[in-house]
């Protein structure tokens, strides 16, 4: 796309999608439009504000999900050099380096993330992931677990059931997949 292009198509985005309120916002979740869709939007909003972090993790994840791992550990060490230490970004680099199989350095950074955000149940899900994949499924059913009791009723019913499935899997002797997302 050229400059002009992203432009215009840009404009047409935010006046169709945000007239009424007039905030440029996106809620892009997996889910809810196809990846494809969510990279374009993402990446849009990012030419607009650079600096968002936010949505710079956000992309990142999407890029992990279509496997395009290189692209998303760029836009992951950008989100870094804005704001270091993130428990959103240090959880995508958990996810990044759990796909790429580079299992040692998913479980550094699912302490990291864990250790930044001690409240936040779903980083217990993914730390959980990593130390399965590390053939280690007891301390993982206890993350699960873990997670389980911090999401309370603090956090959407998706995570819930993530954290739920994860803790069955491994009651039932099956080895739930390192890396699903």
């Amino acid at each position: 796309m050229t400059g002009t292009t992203t432009i215009r198509s840009a404009a047409i985005l935010f006046t169709a999608l945000f007239l009424y309120t007039g905030e440029a916002c996106a809620h892009v979740e997996k889910g809810h439009m196809p990846d494809s869709v969510a990279e374009v939007e993402y990446k849009i909003l990012l030419e607009f504000k650079p600096r968002d972090f936010d949505t710079r993790t956000k992309l990142a994840l999407v890029l992990i999900r279509q496997s395009k791992l290189d692209e998303a550990e760029q836009e992951l060490q950008r989100a870094t050099a804005i704001a270091p230490g993130d428990s959103r970004i240090l959880e995508g680099f958990t996810l990044l380096k759990l796909k790429q199989q580079k299992v040692s350095e998913a479980l550094e950074y699912a302490q990291k993330a864990v250790a930044a955000a001690p409240d936040r149940g779903i980083l217990f899900l993914h730390y959980g992931k990593a130390l399965l994949a590390d053939g280690r499924p007891e301390e993982a059913l206890a993350m699960y677990r873990t997670g389980l009791k911090k999401v309370g009723g603090n956090a959407d019913d998706h995570d819930r059931q993530q954290l739920d499935e994860a803790i069955k899997s491994i009651e039932a002797g099956q080895d739930m997949p390192a890396a699903n997302q």
